[in-house]
């Protein structure tokens, strides 16, 4: 287990230093990014129907999306009577959302300006709360409360998911590719602690000791049940 912890924190520290770096060398200096955006741009252009899929797909990553999804997900542990998941959960939400509206204010980066938003935008531009949230509330439920025979297949969708999302950013114009990136980082740093947190009641796999401590779904049963002979 202190293996594992260890793997994680310099997992941890390795992306939050990556999303540190995107926050100090994008934006309209970077010239990286300013040709990726000048490329979507023709892209937008060329192709109005992809670039109506990406404001349809773009809304999953919204704040409000994220948060009630997430939030709403809490509130299903709880009537499944996983109370620590659902309190390790909740918080995760919410302390994304802090720590990008932070982030904002602190760096305060313009958004990219080179032509009309297909979107409304309302804050500063990194980190991309899209991507922050997406990574941080899909891979948060994939990892706290799948059980393990489910839970690479949630991780992957998570993960696929939030990359989806995260890349309509820079693909409407409204987010450097840095913005995005340092997102991903951020919400995959938090993903991690909040899985690491969740399995502090754990002992090995998917049996725990406590009764409010409980694989999702299904409910799986103890080595000791299943090696229980029926009673006549």
């Amino acid at each position: 287990m202190s293996q594992n912890i260890l793997i994680r924190a310099i997992a941890v520290a390795g992306l939050f230093f990556l999303c540190l770096a995107a926050g100090l060398v994008g934006g309209i200096d970077f010239p990286l990014d300013v040709a990726v955006i000048r490329h979507f741009e023709a892209v937008r252009a060329s192709f109005p129907g992809l670039t109506l899929a990406a404001v349809a797909v773009t809304q999953a990553g919204s704040a409000w999306a994220t948060i009630g999804g997430g939030l709403g997900f809490a509130a299903w542990l709880i009537w499944r009577g996983h109370f620590w998941l659902a309190g390790v959960l909740g918080a995760t939400v919410i302390s994304e959302r802090i720590a990008v509206d932070g982030l904002k204010l602190l760096i305060d980066r313009t958004r990219p300006t080179f032509d009309l938003h297909p979107v409304a935008t309302h804050s500063s531009s990194f980190p991309s709360g899209h991507a922050g949230n997406s990574m941080t509330v899909f891979l948060a439920i994939a990892l706290i409360a799948s059980p393990r025979e489910y839970r690479l297949a949630a991780v992957s969708f998570a993960l696929l998911a939030s990359l989806i999302i995260g890349a309509t950013r820079p693909y409407l114009g409204v987010h450097w590719p840095s913005d995005v990136i340092g997102g991903w980082a951020l919400g995959a740093g938090i993903a991690i602690i909040a899985w690491t947190i969740a399995e502090s009641r754990q002992v090995c796999g998917d049996v725990v000791t406590t009764s409010d401590y409980l694989p999702a779904f299904p409910d799986v049963p103890s080595e000791q049940s299943r090696a229980r002979p029926p009673q006549s």
